[in-house]
C-alpha cells in the first residue's frame, strides 16, 4: 500500500503535468514566437567537478534545499527554481520566465556570486591580486526555446583555468608569486564574455599570488595555486618567485599554451638559480663555499665566506685559544643566521650578512649543536663531561645571553631538531631519542615538556637533522631515517661499515647527500676529518665524489641551499 506521503507526492506531479500541458498548449499556440510573455521553462542543469587550491576536484551534488538561478542574457532578468531530482550531480529545474519563445539564458552557482548578466554580455572578476586559495564560480549557457516541452541543458563548469606552480625546495621562504604571459595576452582582472558566441575578454595582464604567511622552502617545496582567464597564451608564460629575503627567480616556458576552463596547467619546478653551497665548520672556522667550483678538489677554489671565531673572544670573554673545535654551523632562518657550537664550552648565533653576534653563551660545557626554537629561544646539546652543565639540553632566550632558563637531562647530548610539522623538539644523545613539546612558551617560564624517549637502533648517535617534514636522519655508528610519524628507523646501507659520522645532510627530492665522516680520521684529532663526501644513493656503497679541506680538522659539513 502506498503511505500518505506518496500519495501526495504522486497528486503533485499530476497537478505539475497537467499544468505544464496547460502552458505548452500556450506555446504552440503562441502566434507571435518572439513575443516576450510568461512562459515555463524547462531547464536541465548539472554540475561539473571543479578543482581547488591542493588539485583536488571537487563534485557538487544538487541538495532538495538548493536554488539554481536562471538570467536571461538580454536583459539580466533572473528566475530561480528548486532541484526536482535532488541527491543528483545534474537535476530537472521548471522555471517561470518573462522571455521570448527563445533566448540565451546563463546560469551559474554560487547562486549569489557577484556575476552582472545583460545586454548580451557576461561579466565578473578574477583578482589579479589573489592569496592562493581557490574561490569557485561555475557557469554555464545555453540558447534554446523556452518551454515546457524542449527546454535547455546547462553544463555548470569552473569558469576560471587554474595553473600549479611548483616551487621547489631550497633555502628560501616563499613570500608571493607572480605570472605574466609572454605574448601580452591578459589573463585576470575584469572579464566580459559575449553570451552569444562565448568570447572572453580580460583586462589585466598579470597576476600575483601573495601568500598570507611566507611559505618555508627548507624541507620540501610547495605548490601556489593561480585563477586564470581561459585564454591561450601565444609565446608561453614567465613566472616569477619572490622570497621573504627580497630575492627573485623565475621560471619560463615559451611553448604556446591553452589555459582551459577547469583545468589545471602544471608548470616546470620554480627553483633558486644560486648554486649549491655548503658550510664547513671545524678548527676556528666556518666557512662557506659554492660546490660546482669546488667539486672534486680543494674548498678553497670555492671559497665566497669566512667566520673566524678569535673574532668573537672578547665577546666570550675567552681567551682566543678557546675560540676553537667549532662541531657545527647551523644555518637557520632561511641562511640568514647561523648557529655555531664549540667543545670548548660557547655558543653564538651569528648574523650571516654583517657577522654580528645576536646571542652567546659560555655555559654550554661541550656544546655539540644548537637548535632555534620559535620565539626566539635556543636549545643547546651538551654533551660529556664531569661538570653539572654536562649530559644535558639547555634552553636558553636569545635577548638573555649567558642565562640558561632551564636544563634537561640527556646522556652525551649531541644534536637537537625543531620540527615545525609537528611541532616538537626532537634530542639526541647516545643510544636515546628524545621528543620535547613546548610549555607555558609565551611566559616568562617556558618550559621544555619529555613526551617520549625513543630507543636508537645503535648508540654512538652524533648527529640529527631534518630529511623532510616527516623524516629525521639519525647517525653516529651507521645512520638511519626515522619516521616521525610511525616512529620506525630505516638504516641507510651506505653506511653500514661507518663507525664516527659526524654530520649527515640528505634531500629526498634529489637523493643527493653530504656528510663528513671520521671513521678513518684525518688531520689532528682522533674526531676529525678532511674530506666532505658527497652522494646521490644512500643505497650505494661509496660516495659519489668529496671535496678536501686540508687545512681543518672538520667536524660537520651543513647545506646552506642543496
Amino acid at each position: 500500500m502506498f503511505s500518505d506521503r506518496n500519495s501526495m507526492i504522486i497528486n503533485f506531479l499530476v497537478g505539475a503535468c497537467l499544468a505544464f500541458s496547460a502552458t505548452a498548449c500556450s506555446d504552440d499556440d503562441d502566434k507571435d514566437f518572439n513575443a516576450v510573455t510568461e512562459r515555463a521553462a524547462k531547464v536541465n542543469i548539472g554540475f561539473n567537478r571543479y578543482i581547488d587550491a591542493n588539485g583536488a576536484f571537487t563534485q557538487l551534488k544538487w541538495n532538495a534545499g538548493d536554488k539554481a538561478i536562471l538570467r536571461l542574457a538580454s536583459d539580466g532578468s533572473s528566475y530561480t527554481a528548486t532541484p526536482i531530482r535532488p541527491g543528483q550531480t545534474s537535476s530537472l529545474f521548471l522555471f517561470t520566465v518573462k522571455a521570448p519563445g527563445a533566448a540565451t539564458v546563463v546560469s551559474y552557482w554560487p547562486v549569489d556570486a557577484p556575476v552582472t548578466v545583460g545586454a548580451g554580455k557576461v561579466e565578473f572578476d578574477i583578482p589579479a591580486t589573489q592569496n592562493g586559495t581557490i574561490t569557485p564560480l561555475l557557469l554555464g549557457h545555453d540558447r534554446q526555446a523556452l518551454s515546457s516541452y524542449e527546454g535547455c541543458d546547462i553544463s555548470l563548469s569552473q569558469f576560471s583555468a587554474l595553473m600549479m606552480v611548483n616551487v621547489a625546495r631550497g633555502n628560501y621562504s616563499v613570500e608571493s608569486v607572480e605570472v605574466r604571459a609572454n605574448g601580452g595576452e591578459n589573463i585576470a582582472g575584469h572579464i566580459t564574455i559575449d553570451a552569444d558566441t562565448w568570447a572572453i575578454n580580460a583586462s589585466e595582464p598579470s597576476v600575483r599570488v601573495t601568500l598570507p604567511t611566507a611559505a618555508d622552502c627548507t624541507l620540501d617545496g610547495i605548490k601556489v595555486a593561480l585563477q586564470l582567464a581561459p585564454v591561450s597564451l601565444s609565446a608561453g608564460y614567465t613566472i616569477t618567485v619572490n622570497t621573504s629575503a627580497g630575492h627573485s627567480f623565475n621560471v619560463v616556458s615559451n611553448d604556446p599554451a591553452k589555459l582551459m576552463s577547469g583545468e589545471i596547467l602544471y608548470t616546470s619546478d620554480a627553483s633558486d638559480s644560486e648554486p649549491p653551497h655548503l658550510l664547513i665548520g671545524g678548527t676556528d672556522k666556518v666557512h662557506i663555499i659554492n660546490v660546482a667550483q669546488c667539486m672534486g678538489g680543494s674548498y678553497k677554489s670555492g671559497l665566497e665566506w669566512t667566520w673566524n671565531a678569535e673574532d668573537a673572544a672578547k665577546t666570550l670573554d675567552v681567551a682566543a685559544s678557546r675560540c676553537d673545535h667549532i662541531d657545527d654551523c647551523k644555518p637557520v632562518e632561511n641562511g640568514s643566521k647561523i648557529l655555531v657550537t664549540s667543545s670548548y664550552n660557547w655558543c653564538v648565533l651569528l648574523e650571516r650578512e654583517t657577522k654580528n653576534i645576536l646571542f652567546h653563551t659560555t655555559q654550554a660545557a661541550n656544546a655539540h649543536s644548537a637548535e632555534l626554537l620559535p620565539g626566539n629561544r635556543i636549545v643547546v646539546a651538551c654533551s660529556d663531561g664531569s661538570s653539572s652543565n654536562h649530559h644535558q639540553v639547555q634552553l636558553y632566550d636569545i635577548a638573555k645571553p649567558n642565562t640558561v632558563l632551564q636544563r634537561y637531562t640527556l646522556q652525551y647530548a649531541h644534536g637537537v631538531v625543531w620540527s615545525e610539522n609537528n611541532k616538537r623538539l626532537y634530542a639526541a644523545g647516545h643510544n636515546q631519542l628524545q621528543v620535547y613539546s613546548l610549555l607555558d612558551w609565551d611566559t616568562e617560564n617556558p618550559q621544555l615538556k619529555l613526551e617520549k624517549t625513543i630507543n636508537t637502533p645503535q648508540g654512538s648517535v652524533h648527529d640529527i637533522t631534518l630529511a623532510d617534514a616527516n623524516t629525521l636522519v639519525v647517525a653516529g655508528v651507521k645512520a638511519y631515517l626515522f619516521d616521525m610519524n610511525t616512529e620506525s628507523f630505516t638504516e641507510m646501507p651506505l653506511f653500514a661499515a661507518s663507525t664516527q659520522i659526524k654530520s649527515l645532510n640528505y634531500n629526498p627530492a634529489t637523493s643527493e647527500l653530504w656528510y663528513t665522516d671520521a671513521t678513518k680520521p684525518e688531520g689532528t684529532q682522533s674526531w676529525s676529518t678532511q674530506t666532505l663526501r658527497y652522494s646521490t644513493d644512500y643505497t650505494a656503497s661509496k660516495e659519489t665524489s668529496t671535496i678536501k679541506v686540508p687545512d681543518m680538522d672538520v667536524y660537520k659539513v651543513r647545506v646552506l641551499n642543496w
